[in-house]
């Protein structure tokens, strides 16, 4: 169904430009699950995270791009004292993910935002806030006259580590391996940032790691991930 005139108003950021796919179709149910959620657990762009009253002392873990949620639903049942904020910019994908938390019961743990990554990170999340963050399977943008809307960029990797605490994380993943490489070498000469694989190198896939749909389509297609993981010093 196309969205009710009510929830753009509310929810869709038409100003704001990115890249990529961003609103589509949802169903009734989905809608409906949004409009419950959203005033609870979103994060609209006048709302700061400290706003959302995260429990205190709840190590606060960042996903980037977070597709139907398959990840965040991992996080949240291994890491039951995380609070979770979940960016995405594809609306489908957004509603897949508060039914999944929904069903799971994780939702009240998470903050939602379909806003750019770019705009959270400078307006919403405060300096040294966060205790970490994820990147999984990030759109590779494969062209070269593309590269620049890669996310990972010298700029981006700045602000970062700002919003990191010391001793914070950055996870990847890609099953590109001119991405994987790309993200590599801006996050090895990054400051404040330790490869802890060393210079140059890939840590081994989590143990623990969920099989996301996106990662199991490269799979399939012979395209195994590559993992990189880094600590701000």
């Amino acid at each position: 169904m196309r969205l009710s005139a009510k929830f753009r108003e509310q929810y869709i950021q038409h100003e704001m430009r990115t890249h990529g796919r961003k609103n589509g179709f949802v169903t009734t149910g989905q809608e409906a699950r949004l409009l419950k959620w959203l005033p609870i657990v979103g994060l609209p762009k006048d709302k700061t995270l400290t706003m959302s009253k995260v429990p205190k002392n709840s190590p606060i873990v960042l996903e980037i791009g977070f597709g139907n949620g398959d990840f965040l639903v991992h996080l949240a049942e291994n890491h039951p004292d995380w609070t979770l904020v979940g960016v995405e910019i594809y609306l489908p994908g957004v509603a897949k993910a508060v039914g999944r938390l929904e069903d799971a019961s994780f939702i009240e743990r998470t903050r939602i935002t379909q806003l750019p990554a770019q705009y959270v990170l400078e307006h919403q999340i405060e300096a040294e806030q966060l205790d970490g963050v994820f990147i999984n399977h990030p759109d590779p943008w494969p062209k070269a006259r593309h590269h620049k809307r890669r996310i990972i960029q010298k700029d981006f990797a700045e602000l970062l580590v700002s919003r990191l605490k010391q001793g914070g994380f950055i996870k990847l993943a890609s099953d590109v391996s001119d991405l994987a490489e790309w993200m590599r070498v801006i996050l090895d000469s990054t400051k404040g940032l330790t490869n802890i694989a060393g210079q140059d190198g890939y840590i081994e896939r989590d143990a623990d790691r969920v099989l996301t749909k996106f990662e199991e389509r490269g799979l399939k297609a012979g395209r195994k991930s590559q993992f990189l993981h880094y600590v701000k010093d």
